[in-house]
């Protein structure tokens, strides 16, 4: 059984549902395509690869012919859903004219949609999902080469049918030269007759009302406030014969949509196979506008073995597409984080509120749109190929199975485990922050050490001393609040509170020493928002006593 590359929840940890909702299709196939999509890993490196290339090309024809395009895009919201239709056709339904209409509109529009594709160059400057000509069905559709959008059951398409409607013209002929003739002779009888052979009598005068009631060629036809309405009667024998040509007119129709619906299925490979191709124009337009309005870069995927043979994962000058969304949203800018991920284990630490778990997910969601074949919201990043991405967040309880957060944590992460020998991406937020401290240090101690023998790569947010050391491991801090001099904000923080803090707070990623103590900015923070001299003293007598003391619980 072929495992996933990613899960369901860690999509949805990644915030990537913020990614796919801001691919503008605009077609229901380009939605099907959008739906379809799926990460792709070692195995299928090319087609990667080529992704990619087609976004590039894409995103030429956006910046130099961006009219055309739009003008292609515009087009496509014409393009309706007509998969059903589609499949009764296949299944020998039918088709009503309604349905025949809608087949004929699309033809219609994937005309106008190949000659838009034609105009931007399509197959020398983009090359992929060109569009088949749907002239034949086109032909069948409109037999009288009219160019309307409307569809008819054309007479052309059946001599029976033309008949038909030949007598029927001639008894219609014959009962409106009837009606003018009977509507001359009932006006000498002092009847008066409108222009649609309706003949009106106020409801006072009840002898003309009996009158019409008992004449030959005037029939009741009902009521109005004031009024009592006749109309006109032809011969019956003209008007019968005329009810039985329009059955026969209808059965007659009926024949032809069964022989329409069966030409039909002669071009259903054609027309799924350029609905299909619509799907992937109108996605593939969304990702290059999507990368040109988020400044996305085409990441770069290499071979484990290139470079120093390690692997690496390097992303320079990261953005958390949805954090950063938010904040362009109130005026303010995401802080790029730049990282190299070499070693087989990484550690990341730093204060509360520093950016570690923001981080942590801008890493997992450009290594994840990197395998989606997005452009990746960062200045360059240099990936290989993964056979999965896990991420725990540790925000998680799974009530279904009675677990704490701790208890759903170490369940997932004993799953992503396993594929162990796999070559992965593991992102584990404050690893066992869910029970006390003492054991939090021994199972994340025991788990890097483990990790750190694997074929996946791990990067871990914590908390914890002691944990940073490691022949296979490497410690980043983030930035935080080294550089402030609280002395110089102390009045400031106390009148705008610690939401200040962010102001000044550095969120970039530094490479450390692999014994470079976390920090302990907490006390800081404490410090300048008045909490008692005499607790904040003894919070530093004990931080400077032996690691044992600091995890005890």
């Amino acid at each position: 059984m072929k495992q996933e590359f990613l899960s369901k929840k860690n999509f949805e940890d990644l915030d990537l549902g913020f990614v796919f909702d801001r691919l503008q299709v605009v077609t229901p196939y380009g939605e099907s395509a959008k739906k379809s999509l799926r990460p792709l890993g070692a195995s299928a490196l090319k087609e990667l690869e080529h992704s990619f290339d087609l976004t590039e090309r894409i995103m030429e024809r956006l910046e130099n012919k961006r009219h055309d395009v739009l003008e292609l895009k515009s087009t496509f919201k014409e393009i309706k859903q007509l998969a059903n239709t589609f499949d009764r056709i296949e299944a020998g339904d039918t088709l009503s004219v309604t349905e025949l209409f809608e087949i004929k509109h699309l033809v219609m529009n994937m005309a106008k949609v190949k000659a838009m594709m034609e105009k931007l160059s399509w197959e020398k400057t983009v090359g992929d999902f060109l569009l088949h000509s749907a002239e034949p069905a086109m032909a069948l559709l409109d037999p009288e080469n009219s160019g309307v959008g409307t569809f008819y059951i054309y007479s052309t398409y059946s001599k029976d049918l033309e008949d038909i409607r030949s007598a029927l013209l001639e008894t219609e002929t014959e009962i409106k030269r009837q009606t003018r003739a009977i509507a001359l002779q009932i006006e000498t009888e002092g009847f008066k007759v409108n222009a649609n052979g309706e003949v009106r009598i106020q409801q006072i005068d009840r002898d003309n009302i009996e009158r019409a009631k008992q004449h030959p060629h005037l029939s009741y036809r009902m009521d109005i406030p004031l009024y009592s309405l006749f109309r006109i009667k032809p011969d019956p024998k003209y008007q019968e014969w005329h009810d039985q040509l329009l059955i026969e007119e209808e059965e007659a129709e009926y024949k032809v949509r069964i022989w329409l619906t069966a030409q039909l299925k002669k071009y259903l490979k054609m027309l799924r196979a350029n609905c299909a191709h619509i799907g992937q124009v109108d996605l593939l337009i969304a990702k290059g506008q999507f990368a040109l309005a988020f400044q996305c870069v085409r990441p770069k995927f290499v071979s484990e073995s290139e470079g120093d043979g390690d692997g690496n994962l390097s992303i320079i000058g990261g953005r958390h597409l949805k954090v950063a969304y938010s904040l362009d949203r109130v005026g303010k800018s995401f802080t790029p984080v730049d990282i190299d991920i070499h070693k087989t284990v990484t550690l990341i630490t730093g204060a509360n509120m520093g950016g570690k778990t923001v981080s942590l997910r801008m890493i997992g969601q450009v290594i994840a749109m990197a395998h989606y074949g997005f452009f990746v919201p960062c200045k360059q990043a240099t990936l290989y190929p993964l056979d999965f991405l896990f991420i725990s967040v540790g925000d998680s309880q799974s009530i279904d199975m009675g677990l704490s957060t701790f208890g759903a944590e170490i369940v997932e992460i004993g799953q992503v485990i396993r594929r162990f020998s796999d070559r992965g991406l593991i992102l584990i937020d404050e690893l066992a922050r869910g029970t006390n401290p003492k054991e939090g240090y021994a199972i994340s101690k025991a788990l890097i050490e483990h990790l750190q023998t694997g074929s996946s790569k791990t990067l871990i947010t914590t908390h914890y001393d002691g944990l940073t050391q490691g022949p296979n491991l490497s410690h980043y801090q983030v930035n935080g609040l080294k550089d402030i001099d609280f002395e110089d904000i102390r009045t400031e923080l106390k009148e705008k509170g610690i939401g200040l803090l962010h102001e000044y707070m550095d969120y970039r990623l530094t490479e450390v020493s692999g014994d470079k103590e976390i920090p302990k900015e907490a006390l800081r923070i404490s410090e300048m928002m008045g909490l008692a001299q005499t607790i904040i003293e003894r919070a530093k007598e004990i931080l400077g006593g032996s690691h044992d003391e600091q995890i005890k619980s």
